[in-house]
């Protein structure tokens, strides 16, 4: 699987990356956030964790997948896909710390990924870079409101 490192300025404060973090988990926000998650069903939640069945729209395609989100608010957060069809394959994640910092929250990311519905010619981290630019715009359209 790819690994995929940064560490970026999010121009939002901690406590908005964290409220966004937790809509995340709230299956009736989700879709508002990312409108390529279909549906969204959480399976299982303690304190620390989420466990949340997803229907994805991969390039016209529904994929079912099972993410687990583990988090130390307001510091850290990892995601995972347990099981499923794609876009990511089981066994993708991505860990992120998170730093206040001026103008924003500094995010540390690093995972391994792989998206599932790219053909096997065509290099995973470039497209993995867009896919990902793509989410973090989703996400700070989503806290503009």
């Amino acid at each position: 699987m790819p690994t995929y490192e940064s560490d970026e300025v999010f121009p939002y404060p901690r406590e908005a990356v964290w409220r966004l973090l937790r809509d995340h988990t709230d299956d009736t926000l989700i879709s508002r956030i990312h409108p390529l998650i279909l549906q969204q069903r959480t399976v299982a939640r303690t304190e620390g964790s989420a466990t949340v069945d997803r229907t994805i729209d991969a390039r016209g395609r529904s994929l079912a997948s099972q993410w687990r989100y583990t988090y130390r608010a307001p510091d850290q957060l990892r995601w995972e896909v347990v099981s499923g069809t794609g876009p990511y394959a089981p066994g993708s994640w991505m860990e992120n710390r998170y730093y206040d910092a001026p103008g924003g929250t500094r995010i540390q990311s690093r995972g391994e990924l792989k998206i599932t519905v790219l053909p096997f010619l065509l290099p995973q981290r470039p497209f993995l870079r867009r896919v990902l630019d793509s989410i973090d715009a989703e996400d700070q359209r989503y806290l503009r409101g």
